[in-house]
């Protein structure tokens, strides 16, 4: 049977606020009963969180990737707060219900206290969240060199990359040695005056310059150049390799290398997975390059507004054909729900050679096109002799991937597809 490996992709938490966060009332009247305001509306993050305690009970989530920021504004009081909200409400971490889900954790700007960041030493701003996270029996953050999480189930193999790209965030040594002493100065003299709305001012619109090391690059590359064909190869880190579609008005808050990075994932001429958070919104977008596989960028929400789940789905032999990403949003009613699936295909412009019952299959659907599964399973014994249903899925999955097929009702069961064929 085809194999798929399921990864769930959280994007920013921002703990506590967050959890201040009601479902939006007109609330006109300020002494109207808080109880009663409580029983009509909910707290959205909490909701996001039931669901995902869900999906975990039910089985079949090989990883759960949180994008950064998991707390705001660098608050140390809440580091530990928010660690053990995650490790509790989903069970996670050593010792607990679901300990057997690996999870990956990268550090988003948010999660950067100033005053630590100002203190000696590169790596003494990523401390305070990992001894957090550490005392929840979660595991660390990427911060020096990458960390690289394996995970397969039989021949279906990802290398879960994780990454710090949160380098020059609250760092004032990145500010240009001719203005850095009075910057820096304006800076601590603003923030005392204007108190928490100063702060976080700063955190959104931060003079600091986010960015990946020189050496978790080049590690990056060699381990996507030293890892097998059939491995796909999935990033994780908080900020975004392309600007968002909105405008975006602050100059220092964007990741400065972000084109080197691009350039040496699309050079490793393998289709890589981007995960990322950082922007609150959440595009599909994918990269290509003239003779490249295709670069998938795939941005989560905020937690508060959902999150993504990710089907990687390989061939019975191992090699990746395409991701499927269901979102799960807010409707307008407030009502948190799976929309509709998102099929990126791996292959990109190097398509995969088709064999000749395939040959076969995809000349049947051109000539009828379209198909019922159960009509397509009727005319495919002779094109295949054995595990008939099995090899025409796989079938169906390879001309997906190739953009030669589209299929109505992906998201359910086979028995409930509509195959078309594209010329």
């Amino acid at each position: 049977m085809l194999l798929r490996l399921r990864l769930l992709q959280i994007g920013d938490v921002h703990l506590p606020s967050a959890m201040k966060s009601g479902r939006k009332i007109d609330q006109k009247d300020a002494s109207f009963s808080v109880e009663l305001r409580n029983l009509i509306s909910s707290v959205p993050i909490k909701v996001v969180f039931r669901q995902i305690y869900k999906i975990l009970e039910e089985g079949g989530v090989a990883g759960i990737v949180f994008m950064g920021d998991l707390t705001d504004a660098g608050d140390l009081s809440g580091y530990d707060k928010t660690c053990q909200f995650i490790a509790q409400s989903l069970q996670l971490g050593a010792g607990r219900r679901h300990s057997g889900v690996p999870v990956g954790i990268v550090p988003g700007n948010h999660d950067i206290n100033r005053a630590m960041a100002l203190s000696p030493g590169i790596t003494t701003k990523f401390e305070p969240l990992n001894m957090s996270l550490r005392k929840a029996s979660l595991p660390a953050i990427p911060v020096q060199d990458s960390v690289i999480m394996p995970i397969h189930d039989g021949s279906a193999s990802i290398s879960l990359n994780l990454m710090n790209s949160c380098w020059g965030c609250g760092a004032r040594e990145y500010i240009p040695e001719e203005f850095r002493e009075g910057i820096g100065k304006a800076i601590e003299d603003s923030l005392e005056r204007g108190g928490e709305k100063a702060l976080k001012t700063y955190y959104d619109r931060q003079f600091d310059t986010p960015a990946f090391s020189e050496p978790s690059i080049q590690q990056l590359v060699q381990t996507g150049r030293s890892m097998d064909t059939s491995t796909l190869l999935v990033v994780a880190a908080h900020h975004n390799l392309l600007p968002q579609r909105q405008p975006r008005i602050a100059q220092y808050t964007e990741l400065v290398n972000s084109g080197a990075i691009r350039a040496s994932l699309c050079e490793l001429d393998r289709p890589v997975v981007y995960l990322h958070g950082h922007i609150h919104v959440d595009p599909v977008e994918t990269i290509t390059a003239p003779k490249a596989a295709p670069l998938i960028c795939i941005s989560a929400p905020a937690a508060e507004d959902g999150f993504n789940v990710l089907d990687f789905v390989f061939t019975r032999s191992g090699m990746p054909l395409s991701c499927q990403i269901t979102p799960w949003r807010f409707d307008g009613s407030g009502i948190l729900h799976s929309a509709e699936q998102i099929a990126v295909p791996l292959l990109g412009r190097r398509r995969r050679s088709h064999d000749t019952s395939l040959n076969k299959v995809y000349a049947y659907l051109l000539e009828q096109r379209e198909l019922y599964w159960s009509q397509l399973i009727g005319v495919t014994p002779p094109i295949f002799t054995t595990d008939v249903e099995e090899q025409t899925r796989e079938a169906i999955e390879l001309l997906i991937a190739d953009e030669s097929v589209v299929v109505e009702n992906y998201d359910s069961s086979p028995s409930a597809w509509i195959v078309k064929a594209i010329i």
